[in-house]
């Protein structure tokens, strides 16, 4: 069998100029990690929060910073419009794609500079360990992060009731993405344990090339579906994708002679760095236990934690519910259900406090302040474009029906609803069978 090392006495040109460039980039893209992450400081008391101050304002001088260079790159750019939204929800705005283009530009800049004053170094053996290390540990955390959150059914959930009654060619590509994924708690533990166990496999340098091989098949797998289906997170899984395939590519070749060319080979772990101080040894091993019990403990009490507030079996407002419209009295007149009316409501969802979707005869849906006191049986519904004119109803309520009457403007009210049960929808009671005589696709 053929020995193999990856620490190379000798580098060639080429991979230290790559060595170079990527790890400008990956530093610039990870920053602030692993700094933001202290093992345990989550939740720390006011005391630590004190002590630590200075440290967490420094991180946000770091996204001021940010927020001020890469409007001015746009501005450089001669972008259409000014860049204005950062990154929200969407991880995917013109202020991502700037930002990406102006590391990628500064990590080419420093490369070449690096490469300059540096043009005698041999080899980074020690810089390339510990470049891994911290594209290990980031990638791991990312894994369990997004793991966890499917793991306990948070990310995807329970198709919203709103989705329910939405018609389904209305929904977009990514909420159709959602909507297959939470509908089978089953199949969100599955996606999620596969990511889980690729972030375990990276904590330990024994297991890196297991973990980024499983890293590149299932994060591949995400990418493809934020392509596909228009998932805003295409940019941070595409960079995601390249940091496993960096984890991976020196032993590339040797897994292709293997499995491919079937020749006998030799596929070893890389180098850690020889540790003469027994203390640094020792600090190092503890660092490594601290952060791979920090982020267990905190991704699973953090998903515990969220999943009783916004979890499977969270609270539920006490109107929640869909409920379709019977009857509806306007200064004791009742009100002709017909679609061209654009006032008259067909149909009331509530899922959230304090918060209601209200569609109309005409099927347009409109998303209301709906206020609840439990005490007095009363409902303020209001929306945000018009928080003037509210809109005070009394309420009763029992299994079967909900009863609104108060006031709109100047006209008495009256409106009886009755609740429809959203495990009739087949989507919700279909469940799973092992023997299907034929197929049941609708």
């Amino acid at each position: 069998m053929q020995e193999a090392t990856l620490v190379d006495p000798i580098w060639s040109l080429r991979r230290k100029i790559g060595f170079r460039f990527c790890c400008c980039f990956f530093i610039l893209y990870t920053f602030p990690f692993p700094l933001n992450s202290i093992p345990f400081s989550t939740g720390i008391n006011e005391i630590s929060e004190k002590i630590l101050g200075w440290y967490y304002a420094g991180l946000d001088y770091v996204t001021v910073f940010w927020h001020w260079l890469i409007p001015a790159v746009g501005k450089g750019m001669n972008l259409n419009n000014p860049i204005s939204i950062f990154t929200n929800g969407s991880g995917d705005t013109t202020y991502d794609y700037v930002l990406l283009f102006t590391q990628v530009l500064i990590s080419v800049i420093v490369c070449i500079i690096w490469t300059v004053l540096d043009r005698n170094r041999k080899s980074y053996n020690a810089a390339y360990y510990w470049l891994c290390v911290l594209l290990r540990y980031f990638l791991a955390s990312m894994m369990l992060g997004y793991g966890f959150a499917k793991v306990f059914h948070l990310q995807m959930p329970y198709p919203y009731l709103s989705r329910l009654v939405q018609p389904y060619g209305d929904s977009s590509p990514m909420g159709l993405v959602w909507t297959y994924i939470g509908q089978s708690k089953a199949f969100s533990v599955i996606v999620g344990m596969s990511e889980v166990i690729c972030g375990l496999l990276l904590f330990f340098r024994k297991t890196t090339l297991l973990g980024a091989l499983f890293s590149l098949i299932v994060m591949g797998n995400v990418m493809a579906v934020n392509f596909c289906y228009d998932v805003p997170v295409k940019l941070f899984s595409s960079v995601l994708e390249i940091m496993a395939l960096y984890l991976a590519a020196p032993y590339l070749k040797k897994i292709f002679q293997v499995f491919v060319q079937h020749k006998p080979t030799y596929i070893s772990n890389y180098d850690q760095p020889v540790f003469t101080k027994k203390w640094f040894a020792v600090s190092i091993k503890i660092l490594k236990f601290l952060v791979i019990a920090d982020a267990l403990f905190y991704g699973i009490k953090g998903s515990i934690d969220q999943g009783k507030q916004y979890g499977d079996d969270a609270p539920r407002p006490p109107l929640y519910g869909i409920y379709n419209t019977e009857l509806v009295l306007r200064n004791n007149d009742t009100i002709v259900p017909l679609t061209t009316d654009t006032t008259r409501w067909r149909q009331i969802i509530i899922q959230t406090d304090n918060f209601a979707r209200i569609k109309l005869m005409n099927d347009t849906v409109r998303n209301y302040n709906f206020k609840v006191d439990t005490v007095t049986k009363k409902a303020v519904v209001y929306p945000n474009w018009d928080t003037l004119n509210k809109m005070n109803f009394n309420y009763t309520k029992d299994s079967e029906f909900l009863i609104l009457s108060g006031r709109i403007k100047n006209d008495s009210m009256y409106m009886r609803l009755k609740k429809y049960d959203e495990k009739k929808f087949r989507l919700m009671n279909r469940g799973f069978h092992w023997i299907n005589e034929y197929p049941y696709n609708r």
